[in-house]
């Protein structure tokens, strides 16, 4: 069988693997569970990428012996170089037929290299929260990216422990809520399966789970969408913080980004953006407040296609071998907004 490339888009809750062709065709994909190797571990992140990339190989007819030629790594919590470097000599190791070479990089990182090969800014809004900013000569300035106990503002894990919060620090007498409780109290006693705040409190720590803990966001997201006063609150002040992200790599960033029919183009990643109209306002507010001559307009993308796209054009670039992407085809324009 000719050479085949493989991605991989490893988030905090799900994950998939791409296989590509010399010609960038896409011959096959799996998914799986979260591949974050701070949330999972070294061993279960190892093992799940081996299981999904053998499945892949099944579906496109290749021999589970034969190694791919590259293997791309797109990776929520991919940013210490020697936890990757680790990791990487660790598959080699204990996988010898998984590939004949990796390279590993961020979850932002393989979004970009998907959308477009000139640079832009990456938003990521999921269970956690990220922004890389990736200029066109390739050099990277970040904000975020540090995981829920120090950041993650904006995502949808910081979505539900800010309305958990608010229903605790309410019934408290602590805080004044800026709305009523009510409907959060009732969603968060349902989504997890307790009368009350006590039995909550094995979730919290005992039985901790980061992305459980996330999924509250959606029920969250349903209460916002039916008017529930709180969930609109926090989704608006949610889309202020991820803007928040973008101010702060501004700084850094090269003017010709600006200068594209779309604007700033920001690429959007995470299953938080599908909330987007309950985001919009604050996010545009800040953003509105940081506008300039040469910041007047930005535009919003959201990928059509798997990450593992982008990781799996890294990993043969990083072997000298170019894979050509249809990035029109990866990626679509959902929102524009111009400054006036």
């Amino acid at each position: 069988m000719a050479a085949v490339f493989g991605g991989v888009e490893g988030g905090g809750t799900h994950s998939r693997v791409a296989l590509l062709a010399e010609d960038g065709r896409i011959l096959a994909e799996a998914e799986g569970p979260s591949t974050n190797h701070w949330l999972v571990g070294v061993d279960a992140c190892l093992e799940r990428i081996n299981a999904m990339v053998q499945e892949a190989k099944g579906k496109a007819g290749a021999d589970p012996q034969v190694p791919l030629r590259s293997l791309g790594l797109s990776l929520s919590g991919g940013e210490q170089k020697e936890a990757l470097r680790k990791l990487t000599e660790e598959m080699k190791s204990r996988f010898p037929h998984l590939s004949e070479s990796y390279y590993i990089t961020t979850d932002a990182v393989g979004a970009m290299a998907t959308a477009t090969d000139r640079g832009g800014i990456v938003l990521i809004s999921g269970t956690g929260s990220n922004c890389k900013l990736i200029n066109p000569d390739g050099s990277q300035v970040g904000c975020g990216g540090w995981g829920h106990m120090m950041g993650d503002e904006g995502s949808a894990y910081w979505i539900a422990h800010q309305a958990v919060k608010m229903v605790f620090d309410s019934l408290d007498n602590f805080t004044v809520p800026p709305h009523d409780i009510g409907y959060v109290n009732q969603a968060m006693c349902d989504y997890f399966q307790v009368s009350g705040r006590m039995g909550l409190l094995t979730h919290l720590y005992r039985t901790f789970e980061k992305s459980k803990f996330a999924g509250f966001c959606q029920k969250l997201a349903e209460g916002a969408q039916a008017g529930d006063a709180l969930c609109c609150y926090v989704f608006n002040q949610a889309g202020g913080l991820l803007a928040q992200h973008v101010v702060a790599v501004l700084p850094k960033i090269d003017e010709s980004l600006f200068q594209g029919t779309l604007g700033l183009p920001i690429v959007c990643v995470g299953s938080v953006w599908d909330s987007w109209e309950l985001m919009k306002n604050g996010f545009v507010g800040v953003l509105s407040q940081a506008h300039s001559p040469a910041f007047s307009r930005f535009s919003l993308l959201k990928l059509k296609q798997s990450s593992a796209l982008g990781g799996a054009s890294l990993g043969a670039r990083h072997i000298g071998q170019a894979l050509p992407l249809d990035y029109a085809a990866n990626v679509d324009a959902f929102y524009t907004h111009s400054f006036s």
